[in-house]
């Protein structure tokens, strides 16, 4: 697999979503319901992002499975996986914020095993292959060396975390509407850690770039068990996701109070 092809499609793909960016409207937004994790929106962007991934990946790797948020699961080598989220932080790309973007995991049997994650309106593409590390735009990245919490460190969760949970831990807080980003932003070491509840084509490459990075994260259950040939839009597994800089910091998982 040549890393730099897979770089130029998601280059490719995120011209084509800003496009959409810079002209949707509000017509163009559809509500999806029954997502595990709340109501949801999607756009014919992410519609057609995902149907140019998956005819790149039947293509060029016409032996490999493919699963994607809007596409469903299409099984072939039950052990060669692609698994693409066509943009996370879907509300993000509708509302004018500039953290979204398409993230992109080659999966084999040992689980996540190549990444992407780009943001096409800022121009970060970040990627990372099992055991050499982890990059942004070309360079090495790694994720803090912090050891403790305080204000001079940053945490980030999810949107929907204040209706379940009250953090507590003593730093500042960031949400910014984007799971991909949270994940890559622990592995460049903006994040001191980062929580969030999420599906495995969310978070599957977002992982694999953050532990590349240094970061140690957690997921529940643990992605390497996960069977994809059984997971698809309609039959998700709901993961928790707990990152945080390295093994010194302690997790947010304590930090975490459940509301009354």
């Amino acid at each position: 697999m040549d890393s730099q092809q897979i770089e130029m499609l998601l280059r490719e793909v995120g011209r084509y979503q800003l496009e959409g960016y810079r002209k949707l409207q509000s017509a163009d937004i559809q509500v999806k319901e029954g997502s595990s994790h709340g109501l949801s929106v999607v756009t014919e962007y992410d519609l057609g992002s995902e149907r140019r991934v998956f005819d790149f990946i039947s293509q060029h790797f016409p032996q490999d499975s493919f699963i994607g948020e809007e596409h469903g699961n299409v099984l072939r080598d039950p052990e060669r996986y692609w698994v693409l989220d066509p943009i996370d932080g879907t509300s993000n790309f509708t509302q004018g914020i500039v953290y979204w973007g398409p993230t992109l995991c080659h999966w084999d049997s040992q689980g996540p095993a190549a990444g992407w994650i780009y943001l096409p309106a800022i121009d970060e593409m970040f990627h990372a292959r099992r055991g050499e590390g982890a990059f942004l735009n070309g360079q090495r990245i790694h994720s803090s060396r912090v050891t403790e919490y305080s204000d001079l460190c940053t945490v980030a969760t999810t949107s929907r975390l204040h209706r379940r949970l009250r953090l507590t831990v003593p730093a500042k807080h960031r949400i910014l509407g984007s799971l991909i980003v949270n994940l890559a932003y622990l592995a460049t070491g903006t994040f001191a850690a980062c929580f969030a509840r999420a599906n495995v084509w969310d978070v599957a490459a977002g992982i694999l770039i953050a532990r590349e990075a240094g970061a140690v994260v957690d997921c529940r259950p643990a992605l390497e068990t996960l069977s994809l040939a059984r997971i698809n839009s309609k039959n998700p597994i709901s993961l928790t996701v707990f990152g945080r800089a390295n093994e010194v910091l302690p997790s947010l998982e304590q930090f975490l109070i459940p509301v009354s």
